[in-house]
């Protein structure tokens, strides 16, 4: 168990920094300029309240912001999985055709988890009555903090639960 704690640590350490570099490195504002262009303030208002639940104050800004994380996401995992395919090529000895499908698959598989994540946080966030728990409009600083902590525990603790639901569906 604590193999794989730490092998998912370092996963997520290494995917991280793959994100900065990326974020360094890569200059991808001028796609974000232009996918933003394509709003107009009413649909990127209505988009960003679909994604908040909320009217949002700087619509361009978090709009920028949203398509700025897709776009590094999107070129950050197969970076990640090319790591870590290259890895697992060196270490196990695979042939060149074996790593194609693998690195391949995996870079399926991660965009999966990450976007599947992504939506059952957003989800829960979006259902659970957290208005009703702290009906107050200014939280402190520890509060947003405890709601974040809880809201990602909870993410987890359903994200779990659904993988071992389809590890047993497929097992059977």
């Amino acid at each position: 168990m604590a193999k794989h704690a730490l092998s998912l640590f370092i996963k997520i350490a290494l995917f991280t920094a793959v994100m900065l570099i990326v974020a360094k490195v890569i200059p991808y504002d001028g796609l974000v300029d232009s996918i933003t262009g394509l709003f107009d303030f009413h649909s990127a208002s209505k988009f960003t309240r679909f994604i908040l639940g909320e009217p949002d104050l700087e619509v361009w800004e978090s709009l920028g912001d949203y398509f700025s994380i897709l776009i590094n996401t999107l070129i950050s995992v197969p970076i990640t999985s090319v790591v870590i395919t290259a890895y697992r090529a060196v270490t196990r000895k695979v042939s060149l055709i074996n790593i194609f499908r693998e690195w391949v698959g995996s870079t399926r598989r991660r965009f999966a988890k990450i976007f599947g994540f992504t939506f059952l946080f957003w989800a829960l966030f979006r259902l659970l009555p957290y208005q009703s728990i702290f009906p107050d409009q200014t939280y402190s600083d520890f509060t947003i903090a405890a709601i974040v902590g809880f809201q990602l525990l909870l993410t987890i603790v359903c994200y779990w639960f659904i993988v071992k639901k389809i590890i047993t569906k497929r097992s059977l």
